[in-house]
């Protein structure tokens, strides 16, 4: 897409919503890869999925789950567990809630929205396991993530504003075309 030029840019955080990075979309930046769902979608931005991620794990390597090949629910029993408050991932409330109808001892430990640095050094310093997707398996040195037996899985894609500027919809349209030519059929 040669008559195109990607800027990249540091997204400057909005303490105020618990969608941070949603809420740039449009302000300080056109388009951004994220996960996204029904829930995220209510959003005032849109999306193009480029494929899904998958649930995992993260834990501290000294941490007993650390050794496992894919985690359960039932391995999770008497486990604190950060993750994303209700309300925010459609998946994310899913997962919650199977979670916990089939173990009840497990402890969730809401974050402040979705996840930022400080999230995953607080699972590293307490050494608490922490809801994960795929793409974050090297995210910190000291987590490693373990697959989580489940079949959920969580839609990612290119993000834009609901009414993007000219430049960033010609952008979208021409990706589609490109990547995804059944779409703009």
């Amino acid at each position: 897409m040669p008559k195109f030029q990607i800027r990249l840019v540091q997204l400057q955080e909005d303490l105020n919503s618990s969608n941070r990075e949603y809420a740039m979309l449009g302000r300080s930046s056109d388009l951004m890869v994220g996960t996204f769902d029904s829930t995220t979608l209510k959003h005032a931005f849109s999306a193009t999925k480029l494929g899904s991620y998958h649930f995992g794990i993260a834990v501290r390597s000294d941490h007993p789950l650390a050794q496992l090949e894919e985690i359960s629910f039932s391995d999770l029993a008497h486990q604190k567990v950060l993750m994303v408050p209700t309300g925010i991932s459609e998946k994310n409330d899913l997962l919650r809630q199977q979670l916990l109808e089939k173990v009840p001892s497990i402890q969730p430990i809401d974050t402040t929205g979705r996840y930022d640095i400080n999230t995953f050094n607080k699972a590293v310093e307490e050494n608490i396991a922490m809801i994960s997707l795929t793409p974050w398996k090297r995210i910190h040195p000291n987590l490693v993530t373990v697959p989580l037996k489940t079949d959920i899985t969580v839609d990612y894609g290119l993000l834009s504003a609901k009414l993007p500027g000219k430049k960033t919809a010609d952008f979208l349209h021409e990706f589609i075309q490109i990547n995804h030519p059944k779409i703009s059929q």
